[in-house]
């Protein structure tokens, strides 16, 4: 819920757009100096916090340092210190020059420093309890909102909640189970808005496993699964299928560059050549090897996707165990390398410093996932450090081909969320974008909508 919040109640500097570039949002110009260790922003004059207090540079220095101290630090772990001007400029001041700190900032919601409830988004809070109610702010920078006011209410699962909208007890549902779309996509009061979501499921292997250790094992799994099948059944084709963690419409990525192509005969013979012929198995049936796989016990799809990635790798003779776990001990066991695979998750943010952040062997604020491994070390620091367009795309193809020639996981699918509105309401719609950021801007249809988005 509070991700929610604070996408309708905060802005953040600038915006990340579908293809990984900054566009203006409380900044409207920004520029590095020569050595790119110092990036200059000028804010908005027109801007207010919700108590009516200007937005100025001071004010979203000591939210950003604020920020900085926070517990999740990662992202801007480069900053050292933030300035202000009397040039309505920001200054933020870096140890060594990094290419993520723009697109981190898009991620970074400015709030009044102590008061985090303060925000200057288009909508604000009047109250948490008994539930979160916002109204909307007549001084919003980009125009007040034509919603006056939005009950935000929680339910224990998605059938309660989609239940709740037959009986138009809500107006919108912020996701739609991939189990329950095609229901709502069959109700005309209901109109559903797709899009694509920047977190791919990977399947993600520890090194230190003896078969992962080598190097033509992992490619070999790699080849043995078949993708298109994973997203038809496993996602209910609510999703595409993924060649690595980087994003497919990043501006600096040639997606299929560097692919594996489903070829189970491949798949076998590589695994003969590595050493993992098929072994009689006195406990069970005949296999080249076994590892066990954390499979996340709380949502449907990944137990689907399991099921499917274990009868495609048990086609090549790998015996695939799966371990049902909770969220917080796949989370805690993936922070300790205390796994043999885990199938789960992952944010790519639509650039690539959370690809940085996963598969950096010493990523600022380390502790996601400790799998030993270090073969894009390297080119990630390239990309980090790169101070060009050309660098970071140059860099940006190097990575590809690394993630493919010496796999830390199998990359499997990209996802599709999907939300869903009464059709009462004249939505503001873009193809392939979340209407989340539009909000500010629906109102009440003059005749209601039945088709759906």
């Amino acid at each position: 819920m509070g991700v929610l919040l604070d996408a309708l109640t905060t802005e953040p500097l600038v915006a990340n757009d579908s293809d990984g570039r900054q566009s203006e949002r409380l900044a409207t110009e920004w520029s590095w100096d020569e050595s790119h260790t110092t990036l200059r922003l000028k804010l908005r004059s027109d801007v207010f916090f919700h108590d009516g207090t200007r937005l100025t540079p001071e004010l979203v220095a000591a939210s950003l340092r604020e920020s900085i101290a926070g517990p999740e630090t990662y992202n801007l772990s480069s900053i050292k210190s933030v300035t202000a001007s009397r040039e309505n400029v920001l200054e933020l001041h870096l140890a060594e020059p990094d290419s993520f700190l723009l697109p981190s900032l898009g991620s970074v919601s400015i709030h009044m420093a102590g008061r985090a409830e303060i925000g200057t988004g288009p909508f604000r809070l009047v109250s948490r309890k008994p539930l979160p109610q916002l109204e909307a702010f007549p001084r919003y920078f980009r125009g007040r909102p034509t919603i006056d006011l939005i009950d935000v209410v929680a339910y224990p699962t998605q059938r309660k909640a989609w239940s709740a909208m037959m009986r138009g007890e809500v107006d919108m549902l912020h996701e739609v189970s991939r189990d329950a779309v095609d229901f709502m996509e069959a109700e005309t009061a209901v109109a559903t808005y797709s899009f694509p979501r920047a977190y791919y499921i990977p399947l993600v292997f520890n090194l230190r496993h003896p078969a992962f250790h080598n190097v033509d094992v992992r490619r070999a799994i790699n080849e043995a699964i078949d993708k298109e099948a994973l997203v038809q059944d496993g996602l209910r084709t609510r999703g595409r299928p993924a060649d690595s963690p980087i994003w497919p419409e990043l501006w600096a990525y040639v997606p299929g560059q560097h692919a594996f192509r489903f070829n189970p005969d491949a798949a076998k013979l590589r695994l003969d050549n590595a050493g993992f012929p098929v072994r009689n198995n006195p406990s069970g049936m005949p296999s080249r090897f076994s590892f066990t796989c954390l499979v996340f016990a709380g949502d449907s799809r990944f137990e689907r996707i399991a099921l499917l990635l274990q009868k495609q790798l048990f086609d090549v003779g790998v015996d695939m165990r799966l371990q049902p776990v909770t969220q917080r001990e796949l989370r805690l066991r993936a922070q300790k390398g205390d796994f043999d695979a885990f199938l789960f998750e992952m944010v790519s943010g639509k650039a690539l410093n959370w690809v940085y952040a996963f598969w950096h062997s010493a990523a600022p604020g380390r502790g996601f996932i400790d799998t030993g491994y270090r073969a894009a070390d390297d080119v990630l620091d390239r990309i980090r450090h790169a101070r060009t367009d050309d660098e970071i795309r140059a860099a940006t193809s190097d990575l590809s081909r690394v993630l493919h020639d010496d796999p830390p996981a199998a990359f499997l699918a990209w996802q599709a969320q999907t939300r869903a509105v009464s059709t009462r309401f004249d939505v503001k719609a873009e193809p392939n974008r979340d209407i989340m950021s539009s909000v500010w801007q629906w109102h009440l249809a003059t005749t209601p909508m039945i088709a759906n988005k």
